[in-house]
C-alpha cells in the first residue's frame, strides 16, 4: 500500500523516517518546501498526498478539522484514514462528520516523539480508536504495528481521553508549573527529585500548543487540570 503523510513537524519526520524503512511516503507540508527527501520520503501537493491508500494526518488537533475540509475531495473510496492527534474525541467526531462515507477511519496516539523515541519504536507504546473501520483492517493495523514492536491498545476515544489526561497531562502539568516556578536544579539526591527533573525536562522539550490542545479539545483535561489547580490553592492555604 503507499503512504501519503499530511504534516512534516517534529513526529511527522519521526513517522516519515520509520515508515521509509519499508514503503515509499509521500509528503505535504505547507511550511515545507517541495524537494528532493530523505530516501523513499517525497515531497508533493496535498492532492496527490491525499490520494494514497493510507492516509495519515500528523497535524496538532487545532488544525484538524481545517485539514480534513482540505483533503476530502482527493481521497480514494476506500482508503483508510489515520490522525495522531494526542486527543481523540473530538477528532473522532470531526473524521466522522467531515470525510467521506466511503473511506475507514482510525484514530491513533503514539505515546512516544522524537525525544523519548530517538531510535527503534520497540517496546513504546500506541493506543489506536476504530471509528469507521472493519474489524478485519482494524487488527491488520495492530499487527502491523506489534512488527514494528510497539505496544498496541484499542480503546474508545473517551476512554484514550480519560488516560492521557490522567498521566500525560497530568505529568506536563506539573512539570511546567515547575518550569515556570524558576527554581535552581539541583543534583539528583533522590528517585523522587530524579522523576521530578524527568518531567521538568519533557515539559520543556513538547510545545505548548500540544499541552494547551491536551487541555482545550478535551473534557477529561479540563477537569484534570481544574483538580490540580484548585488542590494546589487548597494546599497553600493549608501552609498559611
Amino acid at each position: 500500500m503507499s503512504i501519503g503523510l499530511i504534516g512534516y513537524g517534529r513526529f511527522g519526520r519521526l513517522a516519515a523516517r520509520h515508515i521509509a524503512k519499508r514503503r515509499e511516503v509521500y509528503v505535504y507540508d505547507q511550511r515545507t518546501e517541495r524537494k528532493p527527501g530523505p530516501p523513499r520520503i517525497h515531497f508533493t501537493s496535498l492532492a496527490a498526498v491525499a490520494s494514497q491508500e493510507i492516509v495519515i494526518l500528523a497535524v496538532p488537533v487545532s488544525a484538524l478539522k481545517e485539514t480534513l475540509i482540505a483533503v476530502s475531495p482527493h481521497l480514494v473510496p476506500g482508503a483508510l484514514i489515520i490522525d495522531v492527534c494526542a486527543v481523540k474525541s473530538f477528532p473522532a467526531r470531526w473524521m466522522k462528520q467531515i470525510l467521506p462515507r466511503n473511506v475507514q477511519i482510525v484514530g491513533s496516539h503514539p505515546f512516544f516523539g522524537p525525544d523519548s523515541a530517538p531510535g527503534p519504536l520497540r517496546g513504546h507504546h500506541i493506543v489506536i480508536c476504530p471509528v469507521r473501520v472493519k474489524t478485519k483492517l482494524l487488527n491488520r493495523v495492530a499487527r502491523v504495528l506489534r512488527r514494528e514492536g510497539l505496544n498496541v491498545s484499542v480503546m474508545t476515544p473517551d476512554a484514550h481521553d480519560r488516560l492521557v489526561a490522567e498521566t500525560i497531562l497530568l505529568t506536563q502539568y506539573i512539570g511546567r508549573m515547575v518550569s515556570l516556578s524558576r527554581l535552581s536544579r539541583q543534583k539528583t539526591v533522590s528517585r523522587n527529585y530524579a522523576a521530578l527533573l524527568s518531567m521538568w525536562d519533557a515539559a520543556e522539550h513538547d510545545s505548548i500548543q500540544l499541552f494547551a490542545d491536551m487541555v482545550k479539545y478535551s473534557a477529561h483535561g479540563r477537569r484534570v487540570v481544574k483538580a490540580v489547580t484548585d488542590a494546589s490553592r487548597r494546599l497553600a492555604r493549608e501552609l498559611h
